[in-house]
C-alpha cells in the first residue's frame, strides 16, 4: 500500500514537473503548402495552423527542446486578396510532419481545383488526389494514389504513380494508361492531346501525345515549385495582408 502511494506521488510530481517545463503563454504558427492556385481574386492552398507552448527549463535540453502542441487544424484555405480575408474552406484530418514530409501540387480548370498530397516518408491516410468544386464548395477524395495531379480544360485528370501515367475522367473511369521509361516527378497538360512530363534525373521535360503514345524531348525549362500557379511566398504575402486571427481557425 505504501509502495503504491509512493509511486503515485512520484508520478504526480513528475507530471507537474513536465507541465511546468513549458510556457503558460500560447503561441501560434501558420505553415502553407509549397504552392497553390488562384480563382478570380482568391488564393487556394493547403495550410496548417498550430497552437503550442514553448519549452523552458529542463525541456530545452539537450538541443533547445520541442514545443508542446495544444491544438492544430489542417485543411484547404482561401484568401480573398480584395477583401483581405482568409477562410478555412475545408478541414482535413490532423497532419504530422507538415510540411517537411509532404509533397503537394495544385492545378485547376474553370470548375474544379485538383490537388495531391503525398507523404514522402511512409504511407499516410491523407495520401491521395482531391477534387474541389469551387462553384458549390464541395470536396471529395478522388483517388488514394500517392500522386501530384493535373486537370485539363475538359475535366480529365492526369497523374503518375511510379512510371505509370494514368488519365482518368471526373467519375474515376480510366481513359488511358501509359508505361513510361522514367519515373516523372509530376506531369502537366499542354493541350487536350499532349501531356508534359517533368523528370528530375536528369532534369528535362518531355511531351507525350496521347493519340499515338509517342514521347519526345522538348526544349522547355524545368519549372520550380512543381509548376504551380502561385508560390509559398505569394501565399504568405497575401495571407499576412489579410491580418488573420489564427485562433479563429482552431475553434
Amino acid at each position: 500500500m505504501m509502495r503504491a502511494l509512493y509511486i503515485l506521488c512520484l508520478a504526480f510530481m513528475f507530471g507537474n514537473l513536465l507541465t511546468s517545463c513549458y510556457t503558460r503563454e500560447l503561441y501560434y504558427s501558420f505553415e502553407p503548402s509549397r504552392g497553390g492556385v488562384t480563382v478570380g481574386e482568391s488564393y487556394y492552398y493547403l495550410a496548417q495552423v498550430r497552437e503550442y507552448r514553448m519549452p523552458i527549463g529542463i525541456s530545452r535540453f539537450p538541443d533547445g527542446g520541442m514545443s508542446k502542441e495544444t491544438r492544430q487544424v489542417f485543411g484547404l484555405f482561401r484568401t480573398d486578396s480584395v477583401q483581405n480575408k482568409t477562410f478555412l474552406v475545408y478541414t482535413m484530418p490532423s497532419i504530422y510532419g507538415w510540411p517537411v514530409r509532404y509533397s503537394t501540387r495544385f492545378d485547376k480548370n474553370e470548375s474544379f481545383i485538383v490537388f495531391g498530397i503525398s507523404n514522402v516518408s511512409f504511407p499516410d491516410s491523407l495520401d491521395g488526389i482531391y477534387l474541389f468544386n469551387f462553384k458549390n464548395n464541395l470536396i471529395k477524395k478522388f483517388s488514394s494514389n500517392k500522386a501530384l495531379p493535373t486537370i485539363s480544360d475538359l475535366g480529365q485528370i492526369a497523374y503518375c504513380v511510379e512510371n505509370k501515367l494514368s488519365i482518368d475522367d471526373l467519375d474515376g473511369t480510366n481513359l488511358f494508361s501509359y508505361i513510361l521509361n522514367e519515373k516523372p516527378v509530376f506531369v502537366d497538360w499542354k493541350n487536350p492531346d499532349e501531356i508534359l512530363i517533368f523528370n528530375s534525373n536528369p532534369f528535362r521535360v518531355q511531351v507525350i501525345r496521347l493519340s499515338t503514345g509517342k514521347t519526345t524531348l522538348t526544349s522547355i525549362e524545368y519549372p520550380s515549385n512543381y509548376g504551380q500557379e502561385i508560390t509559398k511566398s505569394d501565399i504568405i504575402k497575401v495571407f499576412n495582408s489579410s491580418i488573420p486571427d489564427l485562433k479563429v481557425f482552431l475553434k
